[in-house]
């Protein structure tokens, strides 16, 4: 067996996103990612509003270490109510389009529904609101999607 010497190099986001876009200024979130065709994606939200005021719940979200992608977002949690959220509402309408079904290979909405919430690892589609992580799962089959279009 022949032992291949490796170098690794360690960096936060913060750090990666510094050195390549110095310019950034001082972002409340970065997501990192890298999209189907193979690019890195960096996706900055602008800081905080000087006038506005953290809630109670995003100041316990801030002093939280857990890992950002993680963290429920801002509207996290829908409301008791059983009105869609957004994502959930663009994943349902995903479902409607013929072209979507056709690229997940399936012929009626409820059967795209099904195969969406297994390609997004969630239980319902309304999960795809609870989370960050369970969005950005949404975002990667829809850039499959606009891949699979161009292809």
């Amino acid at each position: 067996m022949t032992v291949i010497p490796v170098e690794r190099y360690m960096f936060t986001v913060d750090e990666v996103v510094a050195a390549i876009l110095p310019n950034i200024g001082r972002a409340r979130e970065l997501e990192l990612r890298v999209d189907a065709d193979g690019y890195v994606v960096i996706d900055v939200v602008a800081p905080v509003v000087a006038a506005e005021r953290p809630t109670q719940k995003q100041e316990t979200l801030a002093d939280d270490d857990t890992f950002p992608a993680d963290r429920p977002s801002q509207a996290a949690s829908p409301p008791a109510t059983s009105e869609p959220g957004p994502k959930e509402e663009e994943a349902r309408g995903l479902c409607r389009v013929s072209l979507f079904r056709a690229f997940l290979e399936v012929k009626t909405e409820e059967a795209a529904v099904k195969v969406l919430v297994e390609r997004c690892h969630v239980k319902a589609l309304a999960d795809l609101d609870r989370t960050r992580s369970n969005a950005m799962n949404l975002r990667h089959v829809v850039e499959e999607f606009e891949a699979w279009k161009i292809t």
